[in-house]
């Protein structure tokens, strides 16, 4: 059990430096012109809440449609998120919503608020530097990293578990040149119970739709299988998929190590321009020599996760 939440801790450290990043760049942008603020915001910044939404149904055909090319389930990660426009929150607001979320996806451990300043300055690995000692991360511990100043408050909740899954809860609000607008996203991965993740999903998004109308959702499915697939076996499980989802390829890009593909399938309701066509789904497979396995990699609309 502590084997798979050190790995979970690894994972999470990734994130964190993500994160930073992430953070550096909208510091960043409080010291440049209001239109390359705006500019940012939406190109950069946001670019994950542009996806369509998804039902229940639809996660469960993306579910299957794995199956039916012959892989096992290793990961499901999905992405719920709402934009408030005209809408700036205080932390208080922003700490209410936060506890909703935290009940409705039964969480309820002991939160540790993280300086993303000393994490920075400190050396690899960085845990063991900010905290006295790497035990301090508990399995009932949860990070949360918190931003406040004018016209910009951020809270980033980091909730790993002891077999190594993950959710983040992201609430961002911002207020810019009387444009006020807030961002609410949760972000969950888990490698087991995928029938389960699909209610706790709808339990998410009917929450959020109390603040707005429109929730996004995007879903990245991981599979897997043993061994090194040929081309002609590849082919013969992209088929399989693309016809249980009776989607039609847009684009293919294929080299020796890897091909992605992007498709429109009718039995998703919604979806995106991408390329001047309908595009609501992209599968890719990968081989690792590695691990000596096939990595499938199915979503909807884009892969948004490392492939």
């Amino acid at each position: 059990m502590k084997k798979h939440f050190l790995l979970g801790l690894l994972g999470l450290i990734l994130i964190l430096f993500i994160s930073f990043l992430y953070n550096t760049s909208a510091q960043d942008i409080r010291n440049i012109d209001i239109q390359e603020k705006m500019s940012f915001l939406k190109t950069v910044v946001y670019r994950p809440f542009l996806s369509p939404s998804t039902d229940k149904q639809e996660e469960m055909l993306l579910l299957k449609a794995v199956e039916a090319g012959g892989f096992q389930m290793e990961e499901f990660n999905i992405n719920i998120s709402t934009f408030i426009p005209d809408t700036f929150l205080t932390t208080k607001e922003m700490e209410a919503i936060q506890e909703d979320i935290m009940r409705i996806l039964n969480i309820n451990k002991k939160i540790t608020v993280i300086d993303m300043d000393s994490m920075r300055d400190s050396y690899y690995p960085p845990y063991q530097n900010y905290f006295e000692d790497i035990s301090d991360i508990g399995e009932e511990t949860i990070l949360e990293q918190r931003t406040e100043d004018e016209g910009y408050n951020e809270i980033i909740t980091f909730v790993p578990s002891e077999d190594g899954n993950m959710t983040i809860i992201k609430l961002l609000s911002t207020q810019i040149v009387e444009q006020p607008e807030t961002h609410i996203m949760v972000d969950i991965v888990q490698n087991k119970g995928y029938k389960e993740i699909v209610d706790t999903c709808n339990r998410i998004q009917n929450f959020l739709n109390k603040y707005q109308n429109r929730v996004e959702t995007t879903i990245n499915l991981t599979g897997a299988q043993s061994g090194k697939l040929n081309r002609a076996e590849e082919k013969q499980r992209q088929t399989a998929i693309f016809s249980f989802l009776k989607a039609k390829k847009t684009e293919v890009l294929e080299d020796e190590f890897f091909t992605s593909i992007t498709a429109y399938s009718p039995l998703i309701s919604s979806h995106i321009n991408y390329g001047g066509k309908d595009v609501n789904i992209q599968l890719a497979m990968r081989y690792s020599e590695y691990e000596d396995k096939t990595y499938l990699w199915l979503a909807t609309p884009l892969i948004i996760t490392a492939y």
